[in-house]
């Protein structure tokens, strides 16, 4: 058998050690002889050329491949278009009226589906931002309150370090009353000086007052 010539192509690698168009030829040549697509394989196809078209140069799978694919698609579309080139006019008028009513009807189930979930999405990112705003409101309510504590706990201390000082003069006031009351007791005569200052007017309120207050701190707790 004579060999044919072959032309080196290349498909983006290495150049090819064979003609690319021989692989359409022995695709179209098998499909006229009666063989179906699927036995027309890339092993068909690597066979034929080594047998018949003297390829004897390594031929690489991938790119042999790539070509039987390519013109296994190029032959369907080509047998398709012509079984379509058959079809009446008017069958295919209907056709095309019934695809377009039928891509209506998915349109509008896909619109349907769409809305549906955006009303879902949008009622979400509403009860989102209602929980943002009821969160802050908190927040704020929150500081509030610790504020009010806070001037509150100021507030007490102030008046406890009041009643500090005021109950530290009270106790120095009754120290000094009982230091004069110890001294006029020790005084000759400090008996009846006393019981003049009571009956002086003037005084009499006040040291009576004291002397209340040195009786009762005197004075032990029945309940103790």
């Amino acid at each position: 058998m004579e060999k044919s010539k072959h032309t080196k192509s290349s498909s983006g690698g290495r150049p090819l050690s064979y003609d690319p168009d021989l692989v359409h030829n022995i695709i179209t040549k098998g499909l006229a002889e009666g063989m179906s697509l699927t036995d027309l394989s890339l092993g068909y196809v690597k066979e034929k050329l080594r047998e018949e078209h003297g390829v004897t140069d390594t031929i690489r799978k991938e790119a042999l491949e790539a070509l039987v694919k390519a013109a296994h698609a190029e032959i369907t579309e080509a047998k398709n278009q012509a079984l379509l080139a058959t079809l009446p006019n008017e069958i295919s008028a209907a056709v095309s009226t019934a695809m377009a009513a039928t891509e209506r009807e998915i349109m509008l189930v896909v619109a349907r589906q769409h809305s549906t979930s955006q009303a879902m999405a949008d009622r979400k990112c509403e009860e989102l931002r209602t929980d943002k705003r009821n969160a802050q409101y908190r927040v704020i309510e929150l500081e509030s309150e610790l504020a009010e504590e806070k001037a509150a706990r100021k507030e007490i201390a102030e008046e406890r370090e009041l009643l500090i000082e005021e109950l530290a003069k009270v106790r120095e006031g009754l120290r000094i009353a009982r230091t004069d009351m110890e001294r006029i007791s020790s005084e000759p005569a400090g008996v009846d000086r006393l019981l003049a200052e009571l009956r002086n007017p003037k005084i009499r309120d006040d040291i009576r007052a004291t002397l209340s207050e040195i009786i009762i701190q005197q004075t032990p707790s029945t309940g103790s």
